[in-house]
């Protein structure tokens, strides 16, 4: 019954037109939100430097923290092999998805490390956990811009 719809050439075209425009749109759509995600991790980081040391050392949570980030920055370079070797190409994503998983409870860990404070170096730990905790959603910007 719809067989007739579809075998005049201009109808097909435009079926085929309206899918690669639906498709560009979700594509847009995915480098945004991974550039939204991203510019919040830098934002959190710009807004742990108002953090002041309280002299009281939370050293366990920092320290989990800083631990829990590095991670998801394994699984990026993972990912980032699958640009280079070709058999692990069809792992990209998949990793990068775990990845951006794992950054977010990393991203968790070290905001409440923040707001439960702590010397100097449990506040720098919990920066650098927020910086590397990023590492996914940035390296994802990239890799759908350059890619898709």
């Amino acid at each position: 019954m719809l067989l007739p719809l579809f075998t005049r050439q201009g109808r097909l075209e435009d079926l085929w037109e309206l899918l690669r425009r639906i498709q560009e749109w979700l594509t847009l759509g995915g480098i945004a939100l991974a550039a939204i995600v991203s510019l919040l991790f830098l934002g959190t980081w710009v807004a742990a430097h108002l953090r002041r040391p309280t002299g009281e050392p939370h050293s366990a949570l920092p320290k989990l923290a800083l631990a829990s980030a590095y991670l998801p920055l394994t699984l990026t370079f993972a990912a980032a092999l699958g640009l280079f070797v070709p058999a692990l190409a069809p792992f990209t994503l998949k990793c990068f998805a775990v990845a951006v998983v794992l950054a977010a409870l990393s991203w968790c860990l070290a905001a409440a490390a923040l707001i439960v404070g702590g010397t100097y170096r449990d506040l720098a730990r919990a920066r650098r956990a927020l910086l590397v905790a990023g590492t996914p959603w940035y390296c994802l910007v990239a890799y759908l811009t350059v890619t898709l």
